[in-house]
């Protein structure tokens, strides 16, 4: 009997929280676009907020079963990374590409559980730790499955640096 290995698994962000988020910035760009208490001059510069709005909810909701979160192949494992600094490059993160580790890098993960934060991973590489921030919105099982994936392919035999002088 031989065990198949699925090759490729795709992690996308859950679809009913973008749809949810489209539909608000949408309803708040039409909400007062032809109603408006105040005269018209009064709403002028209000327009490019609400045509942004509108604008940003609608390519939400175009793009809503694009937004890929994480991958695990037979090479590696691939997250997006969340950005430290910036307000505006947090909102953008989604369009940035995704950060791939190779298995033989990867040292340890774990899946970290908490009251105020939820369940989450952590990576830790031979480069250092890093909190999976921009996983959060998956799926506890889809965690569990990320974890179980590394774990089974990825976890590298870390040779310590006094056992390879106690060697010699």
């Amino acid at each position: 009997m031989v065990n198949e290995v699925q090759s490729e698994k795709i992690y996308y962000h859950p679809n009913w929280k973008r749809i949810t988020i489209a539909v608000i910035l949408v309803l708040i760009g039409t909400g007062t676009l032809w109603i408006d208490i105040a005269p018209f001059w009064g709403s002028i510069p209000w327009l490019p907020l609400k045509l942004t709005c509108i604008l940003i909810g609608f390519w939400m909701l175009k793009n809503s079963k694009k937004v890929v979160r994480a991958k695990t192949d037979t090479r590696g494992f691939y997250f997006k990374r969340m950005p430290a600094r910036h307000a505006f490059k947090k909102a953008m993160a989604d369009l940035d590409l995704l950060v791939f580790v190779p298995f033989v890098q990867i040292v340890n993960i774990r899946i970290t559980a908490n009251i105020w934060e939820g369940t989450r991973l952590e990576l830790e590489t031979t480069q250092g730790k890093e909190i999976l921030t921009m996983l959060n919105v998956l799926s506890r099982k889809e965690k569990q499955q990320i974890y179980q994936t590394i774990k089974r392919f990825g976890i590298a035999n870390v040779v310590k640096p006094q056992e390879e002088k106690g060697e010699n």
